[in-house]
């Protein structure tokens, strides 16, 4: 699914492969992960419907007959280290969700709104959905809060590149333009003019990279090269500003970004170079 404000262009398969897990609505939906053993338990306003534990399926030997306080029972079920991780969901609260997420139409929204509006409507009652441990706010060390921040610091029209290559293969080429603050234009590095033995993590790179972004596209303000091995580390890990430091030193990272712009909201990254 393609955000409608978006202009997709230079559809480099490759990339779009590779970046295709990400392009993931679920996840502002769900508390489960993948693999995880989990019990859900369905009620109606306290009456009991279902319960379902993933690994064993139907269960009936648990000894519940209502659900009085969602909250203290998923805590309570959840110490016992059966589950990962416990669900307590009131059936009335997912019909409201569906009720109230088509009511009126969201053409003003941008997709990843849309999704954040649903977020909001499951999570916002804390006792319509209630899970121990809770939902995690952020996913994998990322936060809404923080992209924000570092998109309202790029006050002018401008472009963001990442690329993610071994020598002489290129895994991940993609180029985001940004315009008052939204991406407007999607693109990848099939846009570019680049040969195959350019093609390596560095400062040369680099410079070609920005040069052609500014020939082509709004002013970059941040490219940032990296291998595969350092690009999963930075997507999965906490502490992204330390990762890619780490793989700055060691020459698996190179990163470029504009002056006039504040890089510490992006996961509180101070960057080590300047263009």
């Amino acid at each position: 699914m393609i955000n409608p404000h978006w202009n997709v262009i230079d559809l480099d398969p490759h990339t779009w492969r590779a970046l295709g897990r990400f392009f993931g609505p679920q996840q502002y939906i769900r508390a489960a992960q993948p693999g995880e053993h989990g019990l859900f338990i369905l009620h109606e306003n306290g009456k009991l419907l279902r319960i379902v534990d993933t690994r064993r399926g139907l269960r009936t030997d648990l000894g519940i007959s209502a659900v009085k306080d969602p909250v203290q029972l998923a805590h309570q079920l959840h110490q016992t280290g059966e589950w990962q991780r416990v669900h307590v969901i009131d059936k009335r609260h997912l019909a409201s969700v569906a009720a109230q997420a088509p009511a009126t139409p969201h053409q003003d929204l941008h997709l990843d709104e849309y999704y954040r509006l649903i977020y909001q409507l499951i999570w916002g009652n804390h006792e319509g959905y209630v899970c121990a441990p809770p939902k995690a706010d952020n996913w994998n060390g990322w936060r809404l809060g923080n992209i924000k921040t570092f998109l309202s610091n790029i006050s002018v029209d401008s472009t963001l590149a990442i690329g993610v290559l071994e020598p002489g293969r290129l895994e991940i080429g993609l180029i985001l333009q940004i315009r008052q603050g939204i991406i407007d234009c999607v693109t990848t590095f099939e846009a570019l003019d680049l040969t195959k033995e350019t093609l390596q993590v560095g400062s040369k790179l680099l410079e070609i990279i920005w040069q052609q972004l500014g020939q082509k596209f709004a002013p970059p303000a941040a490219v940032l090269l990296c291998t595969p091995a350092v690009f999963e580390a930075w997507i999965n890990g906490e502490n992204k500003r330390l990762i890619l430091q780490l793989a700055i030193t060691a020459s698996t990272a190179a990163l470029a970004i504009r002056k006039d712009i504040d890089p510490t909201g992006l996961s509180g990254y101070a960057s080590p170079k300047e263009a």
